[in-house]
Formats: structure tokens, sequence, C-alpha cells
């Protein structure tokens, strides 16, 4: 090859890389040099891009609905939720000044919903309209509402209050048990969430009347806490052991201690009297029992049947909390439980073991038990 054909050749692959560099702004390889950016970097900073008239999701209020509907739905009537937004506008009402923020009976109907049905997705798709992160920021602020009221709707008799008589039973100033509570496995302190079931859950201590009424409600204590160690250590048994009322006590099953405010089965009952005694302690503690089976009826989150509460034990003890106001809200207002049509019945969980109380019966208890029993057997001639 001659050399006037090499020093063409050079001259060639001399002006390429010279316009190569030109091109890339005087970086070799394509670069930037000035800070312009490369067109693939014009594409990532590119702004999302919003219609000017955005569209929202259909929201179904309350008041377009039956009032079967409402029951069914809410488990409330039309009056009570309006009662509710009423009360808890104050601390529902959005503080900002958006025209989008959610209205107070959209919070309220959501947390409801959630309540009644223990299903977030349901919720959603059926009645709010709304996404699932709003709905959980619904059920915050209306559980925290809720809670600061508690004190309006579950209020437990004054200790010189003349106790009542469930059924033939006398001077019963309350039924005591514990419901308990599924939910997910905390991150901390895990085994002592663990139940006699096998299971994570709460420890909810629960008094009610001898109309079911919800009197007094102990929610913090987890679920292998055992039930005497529970009223043990609440503020109601400091109240009744402070001011023993007179002629009035507390019904409890075995898992209770004796005292002299709190009657319990007797275990191996000795003649008519005695027998007589058990038979009117358990039809008495019946409406306990059935009290706790229409909390799981009428609020389904609680039911462990549907699955346990994705919360922490905190948020579990507000929801529990939230559904006993709300039951005495609907047993004031005197409303039937209206299940939707072919929702399943609550699981029916086997009872689980209950430990004998630890500790010596003083003898004060025994002879108020005594005294009972002798009223017993006088009704029986």
């Amino acid at each position: 090859m001659s050399d006037s054909v090499l020093l063409l050749r050079r001259a060639r692959e001399r002006g390429g890389e010279a316009s190569a560099t030109s091109a890339s702004g005087g970086v070799p390889g394509g670069g930037s040099a000035g800070g312009n950016p490369s067109p693939r970097r014009k594409r990532g900073r590119r702004r999302r891009f919003y219609p000017e008239h955005r569209v929202y999701r259909a929201r179904c209020s309350f008041l377009d609905l039956s009032e079967e509907q409402v029951l069914r739905r809410y488990r409330l009537d039309k009056a009570a939720i309006a009662g509710l937004c009423r009360e808890l506008g104050a601390d529902l009402e959005s503080l900002t000044g958006r025209s989008h923020a959610l209205p107070v009976a959209v919070k309220v109907t959501s947390a409801l919903t959630f309540l009644a049905s223990g299903s977030f997705q349901t919720a959603t798709r059926d009645t709010t309209g709304i996404s699932q992160s709003a709905m959980s920021n619904c059920l915050a602020q209306f559980l925290e509402a809720l809670q600061r009221r508690a004190a309006r709707y579950i209020a437990f008799p004054p200790p010189g209050y003349a106790g009542a008589t469930a059924g033939a039973f006398p001077g019963v100033l309350g039924l005591v048990g514990s419901m308990h509570v599924a939910l997910r496995a905390p991150s901390e302190n895990e085994p002592a969430y663990r139940n006699a079931g096998n299971y994570h859950s709460m420890n909810m201590q629960v008094v009610c009347d001898a109309a079911g009424t919800i009197t007094n409600v102990v929610a913090k204590f987890p679920g292998s806490c055992p039930n005497a160690a529970v009223l043990e250590n609440s503020a109601l048994a400091r109240l009744l052991e402070g001011a023993r009322p007179d002629g009035a006590w507390l019904l409890g099953d075995r898992s209770y201690p004796l005292k002299p405010w709190l009657m319990t089965p007797i275990a191996a009952p000795r003649g008519p009297a005695e027998e007589r005694y058990n038979v009117l302690h358990h039809q008495a503690l019946a409406v306990l029992r059935r009290t706790l089976a229409l909390l799981k009826l009428r609020f389904r989150c609680l039911d462990k049947g549907r699955g346990c509460l994705q919360y922490a034990p905190q948020k579990v003890c507000q929801i529990f909390l939230a559904c006993c106001i709300l039951h005495n809200i609907a047993l004031r207002r005197r409303m039937p439980l209206e299940l939707p049509e072919g929702l399943p019945p609550p699981e029916i969980e086997p009872d689980l073991p209950l430990p004998a109380p630890h500790g010596q019966i003083s003898s004060e208890a025994r002879a108020v038990r005594a005294r009972i029993v002798q009223q017993v057997k006088d009704s029986l001639g």
C-alpha cells in the first residue's frame, strides 16, 4: 500500500474523532461536560401528569339506604349514626383547607363498617369509596375520639348502689367474665400473648348488669394473664375492696377467687341448698355469656373465625372498647340485630381451661356465701 493511501486513511480517522468530540459537548465518550442533561436524564425528571378534572369513586351515604340496610351494614340505626357524627364531629373534622377532605359521616360509617364486618376490603368496596390507607386513618381517628368519651357510655354503679336481682340470685351488682380477642403475634414479648388455647390474644375483662349493659371494661392484659390476675390488678377490685357494698356483690365463674364482694360457684356442693345456689349462679351468669356472644355476633371483627386482628395490642384494645360502647348504644336504643344474608354465624370456640385461683379464701367471704346459701334454703321451704 502506497504512502499516499496511508496518509489519506489517517486523515479520515482524525476527522471522525473530532466530529464525535464536538457532538458530545467536548467530552470523549458522549458524556456531558456543561451540565446539559442527556435524553435519558430528561426522561427521568418528567413530572407525573394529573388530569385537570380528577375522577373520584362514588360514595354511598347512609341516608340513602333504608333503615333495614343501615342496621345490617353498620349495626346502628340512622339516628344513632347521626348522633355519633354530631358528637365526634369536633374530633373528626379535617383541619386542612383541602376541597376533597373526607366528611365526618364518611369517617364514621367507614369505621362502623369495619367493626361490623372485620374486613377492610368489604368496607372499602361496599360503602366508602375510599382507599384502604384512608380507611385505616378513619378507623384510627374514630377509635381515639370514641375512647375519649368512654365514661359517658360505660359506668360502673357506685358502691352505694342497691344490688339488682339477676334472675333469682339476690344482690347482684354485676356479672364479671373475660373474652379473648385474637391478634397477630406481637413483635415484643410474644409468649405473653399466647393463651391456653395456643393462639395470641388479649384477655378482655367485661362486667355487665342483669340487662346485658356493659358497665366496666379492662382491656390491657395479654392472653396468658389469668382472669383472677386481671381482676386483682384492676381499678374495679380496688374500688370494691375499699368500699364494700352492703348486700351486693359480683358474680364470677370458678376462675375467680371467692371474696366478700365476689361470689363464685361451690366446687363440691353438699345438700339441696348448695346445689340450688349453683343453679341460680349459673343462670345469672347466662346473661354475661349471652352478652359476650352478642358482641361477637354484632361486631365480626372480634370473631376469631374471620381471622385475627392485624394490629398492635394497644389498637386491639381500642377496637374492643369501641365495640363495647357501640353495644351499649344499640342496647339503649333497643336495636334489633340484623345480619346480612349469607353471613355465617360466629365461630363457637371451646372454653379455655380455667385455672383455679391461688390464695387463701377469707373467712369473711365464706360467711357471706353461707348467708346467701341460707337465703336459698329458706326459699326452698
